[in-house]
């Protein structure tokens, strides 16, 4: 993957639309990395976004403790989220956030322990009324293709 270093004007402009998303103050060195039209952000090495979007990555959320939306899933709905299955409505038993369609939210185990990242497509209202449907998309997952890039980033002696 070609990498580069956003410009400051370039790197102001990106953390001031993350800082409008999600409310969080990143600071650090900015690289912009694209493949086969998907683009990455990362932030002194880390794999910290990606897509134009701007989907936060499981590790940097980890890494720096970030505050998110978030919902809790029963172990069931564990196993299928961590192969990449979208979350539907009967896996969720609590709702950290307001939740409302197109939000990006975190999918946590019962033990706190985050597994997924998703985008809503139906209110938590609707979703708590019906107990049923599809809740989420998922959109990145431990063990997918990013996670794969995060941990090879962070495990490397010269990052």
């Amino acid at each position: 993957m070609q990498k580069h270093m956003l410009s400051e004007k370039d790197k102001r402009e990106f953390l001031s639309r993350v800082k409008e998303k999600y409310g969080w103050e990143l600071d650090g060195k900015v690289e912009i990395g694209k493949e086969k039209k998907e683009v990455y952000y990362f932030i002194d090495g880390l794999l910290s976004f990606f897509s134009e979007e701007l989907i936060p990555t499981i590790c940097l959320i980890q890494k720096f403790k970030l505050n998110i939306s978030s919902v809790t899933i029963d172990e069931g709905a564990v196993k299928h989220v961590v192969k990449g299955a979208d979350l539907f409505a009967p896996g969720i038993v609590s709702y950290d956030c307001e939740c409302k369609e197109g939000d990006i939210v975190l999918v946590k185990t019962k033990t706190g322990l985050p597994v997924s990242i998703i985008k809503v497509v139906m209110s938590k209202e609707k979703a708590m009324a019906e107990r049923k449907g599809k809740f989420g998309i998922n959109l990145h997952y431990v063990s997918d293709k990013i996670w794969e890039m995060c941990n090879v980033r962070s495990s490397s002696p010269n990052v």
